[in-house]
């Protein structure tokens, strides 16, 4: 029989307005989320060779590195995993067309191998 594949949680919060009062209150939430196909990249849910960056515009790389790191991935953080060299072309090709994406001052790239249940 065929394993089910496991369900990710996603932390979140949720915001409810009383109409009245128009207080606000916060509540910690969680939703859930399907790892990707076993053929696809476990981090970015697209298939790429091992040795490539992982897809900065995959909605679930996005959603998961997000929840993980507190901010959206960058082309950097996308392939901080890959040789120099790799790096490299990536990062010439991605300028030359205007993509480049690097972290906020101060952080550097978070490389993602794979992503823990």
């Amino acid at each position: 029989m065929k394993q089910p594949r496991a369900i990710r949680q996603i932390p979140s919060t949720v915001t409810e307005v009383d109409l009245a009062t128009g207080r606000e209150t916060h509540k910690p939430a969680a939703w859930d989320i399907l790892p990707p196909a076993a053929d696809k990249c476990q981090v970015c849910a697209v298939k790429h060779a091992t040795a490539q960056p992982h897809n900065v515009q995959s909605l679930y790389y996005q959603v998961t590195f997000n929840s993980m790191v507190g901010r959206a991935p960058t082309w950097a953080d996308a392939m901080a995993h890959c040789s120099a060299s790799m790096r490299e072309a990536w990062t010439a090709e991605l300028k030359r067309l205007g993509h480049w994406s690097e972290p906020p001052d101060g952080e550097k790239p978070v490389a993602h191998h794979g992503i823990e249940a």
